[in-house]
């Protein structure tokens, strides 16, 4: 057996994603990916080429943007790590460069968890923002969302169930199918 890894997306709007992600051990090694959640592989991901997409249904940017302006609103984990208070899960905004070692040094955490929990909208807590370095040059796989484990053994398990907002800049809402009702009066959408 060797260590194991799911991504399944529940839910991919588009204004925002649910995604549950899942990892079990065989004690050879840890995780470590800084493109855990592609930002440019969700549903409605703009790309560089005039803001065209590839598929506004499910489908990659065919030319990704730099940086990608996602926010977590909200998080559920299932952490089974015998070595509970030494090991667990850190989840992160994936930084700038052409390198795991790079995006990873620049990235910036978003949480550190372990045992269970959640944090959310729900419970009247804002939104977590991209703070990797928005901006600076290079910045490759910047908006991504990556994992890195500590302490996993044998037998050792995370669920996580990330939900996340997009940012309109960044993903198609409508923008480009009827642009005279999506932007401009009197034809635009009122709340």
């Amino acid at each position: 057996m060797s260590n194991k890894y799911t991504y399944q997306i529940l839910r991919d709007s588009t204004t925002d994603t649910v995604i549950k992600l899942t990892g079990v051990f065989d004690g050879a090694g840890q995780e470590m990916n800084t493109s855990r959640i592609a930002a440019n592989t969700l549903s409605g991901a703009l790309a560089t080429n005039s803001y065209l997409l590839a598929n506004t249904q499910g489908g990659s940017a065919n030319t990704p943007l730099s940086y990608y302006d996602l926010q977590l609103t909200g998080v559920k984990y299932f952490i089974n790590f015998p070595t509970t208070g030494v090991g667990g899960v850190e989840i992160f905004w994936s930084g700038a460069g052409n390198s795991v070692a790079a995006q990873y040094a620049n990235s910036a955490t978003i949480f550190h968890l372990n045992m269970q929990g959640e944090y959310g909208l729900g419970e009247q807590l804002p939104s977590i923002i991209n703070n990797s370095g928005m901006g600076i040059p290079a910045n490759v796989g910047v908006g991504d969302i990556g994992i890195q484990t500590t302490g996993g053994v044998a037998n050792s398990a995370y669920t996580l169930i990330i939900t996340l907002r997009k940012n309109n800049t960044q993903y198609q809402r409508g923008q480009f199918n009827d642009p005279a009702a999506f932007n401009f009066r009197p034809y635009n959408l009122k709340p």
